[in-house]
């Protein structure tokens, strides 16, 4: 299941979903590189967000031809910052809740809050609780179609 949203910047990306068996894959691409993604575990009624990254330093083809053409080959994009994240997530919570799970999971391991020492705060404002190195929201299902959980485009 495909489809396309924007940044900030009004960078157009390919969202995708796929699940296999006990993993649900979430995926935002531009110009076929991978901007984001996010991987989750289920176990029995909770969704466990193994792991949600937002690229940084993403080099890709230069969208333009014309640039292309005029010798600049690719292009260095960060998606850091631009809602990406954010959005992921709630497409993550949502996706949960229409698949009747009840809660969702998460850890907050060191090598992630090195680099990013407000993803407590980033999680608690989007609804998440923080307690030690956990994040978890509880879920209330509403039961809903697939195309409900995609991200607004």
């Amino acid at each position: 299941m495909k489809k396309l949203i924007k940044d900030r910047h009004g960078r157009v990306l390919e969202f995708s979903q796929e699940r296999t068996g006990g993993l649900v894959y979430f995926k935002l691409e531009f110009n076929k590189a991978c901007a984001a993604y996010a991987n989750c575990q289920i176990e029995g009624e909770v969704l466990v967000l193994a792991d949600i990254f937002v690229e940084d330093k993403c080099v890709v083809r230069h969208p333009d031809l014309l640039w292309r053409l005029l010798g600049h080959k690719t292009l260095e994009v960060n998606f850091r910052n631009q809602g990406i994240g954010g959005q992921l997530l709630t497409t993550i919570v949502v996706y949960a809740k229409s698949k009747g799970f009840r809660r969702i999971e998460g850890r907050l391991a060191e090598k992630d809050l090195g680099p990013n020492p407000d993803l407590p705060q980033w999680y608690q404002k989007r609804g998440f609780t923080v307690k030690d190195s956990q994040v978890f929201m509880n879920l209330v299902a509403s039961p809903m179609g697939d195309s409900q959980y995609m991200p607004k485009a």
